[in-house]
C-alpha cells in the first residue's frame, strides 16, 4: 500500500523520525497521541507500508480530495467519533533513560501537570471575548491555542507578552479581587473605579470603558496614527486589542503580514501603556489624572523606542534573529514621518532620524 500525503511532517514522523520520537516517548512532538496510533495502525498491517510525498494545491486528484474532506469535517458542528484505542502489545511507553534530558524531563512533568489543571472560569470567560471579537472584527474564528501561541510572536515583547498573559487569566489585583471575605474595609474600597462614579473596576473597564483621560486620549492618539495608514480604524476591544497578534488584514485574498505586524506593535504598546498609566495615577500619584501633554509625551516615546529598536534588530550581527530590513521598513514606512525624504539605507543607518507622525 502505497499512502500519498502532502504533509513532509507527518511523513516524517511516521518514517525518518520514528524511532527517535518513540526513543523520547513523544515528549516534544506535537499531536504525539495521534503519531502512536498511527505507528500502531503500521505495524498492526501484515504488508508493507510505503509513503509518497505530492505536491498540495497542484491539481492532484487525490490530494484535492482529501482537501474537499477535510474542510467538510471542519465545519462540521460535532467532530466524528473515532477510536484511538492502541492495543498493549503495539504501544511503546515512556521514554528511554539512555535518551532523556533535563529539557524532556521538564517537559514530562508540565505537560502531566497541566492535564491535571482544571480550567479558570474568568479565563475561558476572556478567551471567548477574544475569539468573538476577532470573527466581528477580521472574520476569523480561531481557537483558543492559536490566542495562546500569538502571544509569543516577535511583535509582542516580553513586558507585554506577560501583561496580556496576565490579563487573559484575570491574574491582576482589581476589582472584585479586592473583595474577599478576610480583607478590611479600606483594601475593598480599592475595588471601586476612582474616576468612573460607582463603577465596579476589572481589566475590560479599565483598558476599554472607564473614563481616565489617559485611556481616552491613548486611544485616540492610535486611531489617528492608524489613520495613516488607509486601512479601516479595528476598534479598541478584547479582541483586537488583547488578541492584537492574531489580527488579520487583507487586500482582496491577499494577507497584509506588514499591516497585521504594525497593529499587533501599536495596540500592545498602547495597551500596556494604559496599564501602566493607570497604576501611576492611583498607585503614586494618589488618583491625580495626567496632563493631556503627558499621556501624548509618554505615547510616543513609546512607540519611537518600538520603532528604534525594531532598527536595531536587523543588525547582522544578530545573525538569524535578526529582522529582515524590508519587513521593517514595510512595516514602519506608513506611519513615519516625513518617510518620502529619507535615505535608502535609513533602516540599518543609525545616523538617520527617524520618528513617527505625529496627528491625522
Amino acid at each position: 500500500m502505497v499512502q500519498e500525503t502532502d504533509s513532509k511532517t507527518v511523513m516524517d514522523a511516521l518514517t525518518r523520525y520514528r524511532e527517535k520520537h518513540e526513543n523520547t516517548g513523544f515528549i516534544l512532538q506535537k499531536n504525539g497521541e495521534l503519531t502512536q496510533v498511527a505507528l500502531a495502525a503500521l505495524r498492526r498491517r501484515k504488508a508493507h507500508t510505503a509513503f509518497e510525498w505530492v505536491k498540495g494545491h497542484d491539481g492532484h486528484l487525490r490530494n484535492e480530495g482529501a482537501d474537499t474532506l477535510a474542510g467538510e469535517g471542519a465545519r462540521r458542528a460535532a467532530p466524528d467519533e473515532l477510536d484511538l484505542t492502541i492495543p498493549p502489545e503495539l504501544r511503546v511507553s515512556g521514554a528511554m533513560l539512555s535518551w532523556m534530558t533535563q529539557k524532556l524531563a521538564y517537559r514530562a512533568i508540565r505537560s502531566r501537570k497541566e492535564a491535571r489543571l482544571q480550567p479558570r472560569p474568568s479565563t475561558e470567560a476572556n478567551l471567548a471575548k477574544i475569539v468573538a471579537a476577532l470573527d466581528d472584527a477580521f472574520g476569523v474564528l480561531l481557537p483558543d491555542a492559536a490566542i495562546w501561541k500569538s502571544l509569543r510572536k516577535k511583535e509582542v515583547l516580553r513586558e507585554q507578552r506577560q501583561f496580556l498573559w496576565r490579563t487573559i487569566h484575570d491574574a491582576y489585583m482589581v476589582g472584585r479581587h479586592w473583595l474577599r471575605d478576610k480583607m478590611p474595609d479600606e483594601l475593598k474600597a480599592r475595588a471601586m473605579c476612582k474616576v468612573c462614579p460607582n463603577e465596579l473596576e476589572s481589566m475590560e473597564h479599565i483598558l476599554f470603558y472607564c473614563q481616565a483621560q489617559e485611556r481616552e486620549l491613548l486611544v485616540d492618539l492610535l486611531r489617528d496614527l492608524w489613520a495613516h495608514t488607509d486601512h479601516q480604524w479595528p476598534g479598541a476591544n478584547w479582541g483586537t486589542m488583547v488578541g492584537a497578534a492574531s489580527a488579520v488584514f487583507k487586500s482582496g485574498e491577499d494577507r497584509l503580514p506588514a499591516t497585521e505586524r504594525l497593529w499587533a506593535i501599536l495596540a500592545t504598546e498602547t495597551l500596556h501603556l494604559i496599564w501602566k498609566l493607570r497604576c501611576e495615577r492611583v498607585i503614586q500619584n494618589d488618583g491625580a489624572e495626567f496632563t493631556a501633554q503627558e499621556v501624548k509625551n509618554r505615547w510616543y516615546a513609546a512607540i519611537n523606542q518600538r520603532l528604534t529598536l525594531d532598527r536595531k534588530t536587523t543588525a547582522p550581527i544578530l545573525g538569524r534573529r535578526a529582522l529582515k530590513p524590508d519587513a521593517v521598513e514595510s512595516t514602519w514606512l506608513p506611519v513615519i514621518a516625513n518617510s518620502s525624504d529619507l535615505p535608502p539605507n535609513w533602516i540599518g543607518d543609525s545616523g538617520v532620524l527617524v520618528g513617527i507622525k505625529r496627528g491625522r
